[in-house]
């Protein structure tokens, strides 16, 4: 039986003797990180007194330096939030009370898509093969929105935009009076040359609103941040909505995910961050060989794999509900199919941060469950 969203998929997988569902940072702290860690009383009384507005402007420095996006480090139109889901929902509240149309990228985790439809926000899907460069100019002509959503690089697929298809892009919606969205929430994962977005958008004059995050990143237990910034026409739109909900992000947790910038912005993402997931992805792609699953994307580098089934017979829900029976939570490709389940019945989506211990011992049980007739 399909169950109504992945977020219920997430919910059973957590409770399971091995997680593979949900995206969140979960790997094994790093040397470094352990340094952190022992140190949170520390870090507590220094955020019981630190000054709000001091830790905001220090993290989100930190963050946008890291990121590669140093126009945005002294940008002052940003909102903190204390998850990307919440940015999202500002986001669809305010395209509501204006009444805009989204063209989504499809597909995409489906609580993107829940999220604005809650808000009746009116969807068109948008597959990724339309945004290929060649093609935009043609897709924009056709297109039948307001703004463009987009997730760079997106979950569950790992496609990324270069960065002149990008700029494309941004000419585009401002010869067509579209606003942009940008979900940056596995930015960390890509491995292109950074390059400063923030820079091209307040250049180009378009209204646009750009989601980013901690909680894919960094193992902190889900304290974690997501920042939303907003073009100068829409900031104090989004502000009033946020003043509504929320007075402030934990000090404590800006603190903590200060000391984790730094010591990213020290180790380097390799070894802070793109260690263990490309670990437990080669072991996943050796589990697989030889059975009934493929890499789709061979190419992507975000902290989940993207998996096809081979077999006709086997559709997604089915097999992840053997695999829940096992004791291994993963994820069915129907719901990021947002708008056609059924393009998505053919795909599995296996998180990999994870420890290696862990995900060692998973990989078996997912080769159990494609046995299992």
């Amino acid at each position: 039986m399909r169950l109504p969203n992945l977020t219920r998929y997430e919910s059973i997988g957590i409770n399971r003797v091995f997680n593979m569902a949900d995206g969140h940072a979960h790997q094994p702290q790093t040397a470094t990180q352990r340094k952190i860690v022992s140190r949170l009383p520390e870090w507590f009384y220094e955020a019981e007194t630190a000054r709000q507005s001091d830790l905001e402007e220090e993290f989100r420095a930190r963050y946008y330096a890291l990121a590669g996006q140093h126009s945005a480090a002294s940008l002052t139109r940003t909102l903190f939030c204390y998850s990307a889901s919440l940015s999202t929902d500002l986001i669809a509240t305010y395209l509501a009370s204006r009444q805009l149309s989204v063209a989504l990228l499809h597909p995409c985790f489906d609580n993107l898509a829940t999220i604005l439809r809650r808000r009746d926000v009116p969807l068109v899907p948008l597959s990724e093969p339309e945004l290929a460069p060649e093609r935009l100019d043609d897709t924009f002509a056709k297109l039948n929105a307001d703004a463009v959503f987009l997730t760079l690089p997106n979950n569950p697929t790992g496609f990324e935009l270069p960065r002149e298809a990008i700029h494309q892009v941004i000419e585009l919606c401002g010869r067509y009076g579209k606003m942009l969205i940008v979900d940056c929430t596995f930015r960390f994962f890509s491995r292109n040359p950074h390059w400063d977005l923030y820079e091209a958008l307040e250049q180009s004059g378009i209204s646009y609103l750009i989601v980013e995050d901690t909680g894919k990143t960094w193992p902190t237990q889900d304290l974690k941040c997501s920042i939303l910034a907003a073009s100068a026409d829409l900031y104090d739109g989004i502000l009033d909505l946020h003043n509504d909900i929320l007075l402030n992000v934990s000090p404590f947790i800006l603190k903590l995910l200060i000391e984790y910038l730094k010591d990213s912005a020290d180790a380097g993402l390799a070894a802070a961050i793109w260690e263990p997931i490309d670990r437990n992805r080669r072991r996943l792609r050796e589990a697989i060989q030889g059975s009934c699953l493929r890499v789709e994307y061979p190419a992507s580098t975000i902290s989940v794999e993207w998996l096809r089934i081979l077999d006709p017979d086997l559709r997604s829900v089915d097999l992840v509900e053997k695999l829940l029976d096992l004791g291994l939570g993963t994820l069915p490709g129907d719901h990021f199919y947002w708008a056609d389940h059924v393009a998505g019945e053919r795909f599995i989506r296996i998180a990999l941060s994870r420890d290696a211990e862990t995900f060692w011992k998973a990989c078996p049980i997912l080769m159990d469950g494609l046995a299992i007739r």
